[in-house]
């Protein structure tokens, strides 16, 4: 069996080597998007958190200091101390994943626990619209967190209160003594008195205990509620996820276009080779912009994606199909279709790096090395902008513009090299 097919291969080597080339394919994809997903919620003390103790201490109670230095010291989770105004900028900006604010009257509320008719609310806040699923790994962390916080506190107050009670029983062991002497001695009336105070005290205490409210015992059992505080919400799983898969199609559109049309070929005659470039690359232009035109048409009416920039959002994507396709048309050019087999790599490896199904923090090292220089990466930066963040482009916008002329100037220089090439 193949026979025939094995005397063709040994008689045409360069396909074997388009064949071998192939075969790289699935193991790229594989490997690379497997490290990428490996284990994030193993790899969670490298997801960047902040911590911002606002906490006043008061008499005998330092709690915002102590939970804050456990925080820190954690092995666990990536908590850093930093001031509000930091927290909040690198939160903005995707530098960390979330801020745990303590508040100000930490301390003075958890003092006067037993009296407390509410619990302790500290804020923490997420940026979905940077990336849902850190957002959502982070509510994880803080309900597990929650848990151990109102253990730690419930365990000090009932510790507490067997200390009081140990001290109580003393006294009243004490003043038990003091009557009985004061009995022995036939001194009935000082005996009387003291008793009489003795168990004013205990009754005193005792309805001290049974008047406790409903609201009380409930804040004596979960003294500290974490509440979550999005800086930036979003409407569904999808508009979360669509710079990812946005950014991807636009690559496979433009490796796709490469592969089957050929850019270098000529279909006319032209005295200088510029005009036979910009013949050839203002049709394809066209044909990528109108590509991604589809595209924004297509999530827009038939996923119902609504960014906070719809016309930034639309303009941006322009822009990332012309980056992509020039990069992708001169290796295209210059190296044929092994140029656009490296691409395909290129984008498989970018998959991976790009952090857009877990935080780049949770992959591999290789990977999150590679993450701030890559086409992908600045693409999906920008569009997580325009779609659910609101900020500022400017530099993506600078990085792509650079691109598209980089590489235009690349295919430029391949007509000037073959611009004897006749039309066909």
């Amino acid at each position: 069996m193949a026979l025939h097919e094995m005397r063709y291969l040994h008689q045409h080597p360069a396909v074997i080597r388009i064949l071998l080339g192939i075969l790289v394919v699935p193991l790229v994809y594989a490997v690379t998007f497997l490290a990428s997903v490996w284990n994030p919620y193993g790899e969670l003390q490298h997801l960047p958190m902040a911590v911002v103790n606002q906490d006043r201490p008061v008499t005998g109670m330092v709690w915002g200091r102590q939970v804050t230095r456990q925080l820190v010291r954690n092995c666990s989770l990536d908590f850093r101390q930093m001031p509000m105004h930091r927290a909040q900028q690198q939160l903005a900006t995707g530098h960390v994943y979330l801020v745990l604010q303590i508040p100000r009257e930490a301390s003075h509320q958890l003092r006067h626990l037993p009296t407390a008719t509410r619990p302790l609310h500290v804020t923490y806040r997420t940026n979905a619209g940077q990336s849902a699923v850190a957002a959502k790994m982070g509510e994880s962390a803080m309900t597990k967190l929650q848990i151990r916080l109102n253990q730690a506190v419930v365990q000090a107050e009932q510790q507490a209160a067997r200390q009081q009670l140990a001290q109580q029983t003393r006294l009243t062991a004490g003043q038990l003594r003091q009557i009985a002497q004061l009995t022995a001695a036939n001194q009935g009336t000082v005996a009387t008195l003291a008793l009489s105070r003795l168990q004013t005290q205990l009754a005193r205490g005792a309805q001290a205990m049974t008047a406790v409210t409903p609201a009380q015992r409930r804040a004596q059992v979960t003294p500290i509620r974490l509440i979550q505080r999005d800086t930036h919400s979003l409407a569904n799983n999808g508009t979360g996820m669509a710079p990812y898969f946005m950014t991807i199609a636009l690559f496979v559109g433009c490796i796709t276009l490469n592969i089957i049309y050929d850019a270098g070929q000529r279909h006319g005659k032209y005295r200088y080779f510029a005009l036979a470039w910009l013949d050839k690359m203002s049709f394809l232009w066209g044909f990528v912009v109108l590509a991604a035109s589809a595209l924004w048409l297509g999530v827009w009416q038939v996923n119902g994606l609504r960014p906070v920039h719809p016309l930034a959002t639309y303009l941006f994507s322009l822009l990332i199909i012309l980056a992509f396709f020039s990069l992708v048309t001169c290796f295209r050019l210059w190296l044929g279709l092994t140029g656009a087999w490296l691409m395909l790599l290129f984008m498989i490896f970018q998959i991976g790096c790009s952090g857009g199904t877990y935080p780049i923090e949770l992959t591999n090292p290789l990977l999150r090395a590679f993450h701030p220089y890559l086409p992908m990466t600045i693409a999906m930066s920008g569009l997580h902008q325009t779609i659910s963040l609101g900020g500022s482009i400017t530099e993506q916008v600078a990085i792509l513009v650079g691109m598209v002329v980089a590489f235009s100037l690349g295919t430029l220089a391949y007509f000037y090299r073959h611009q004897d090439v006749s039309a066909e």
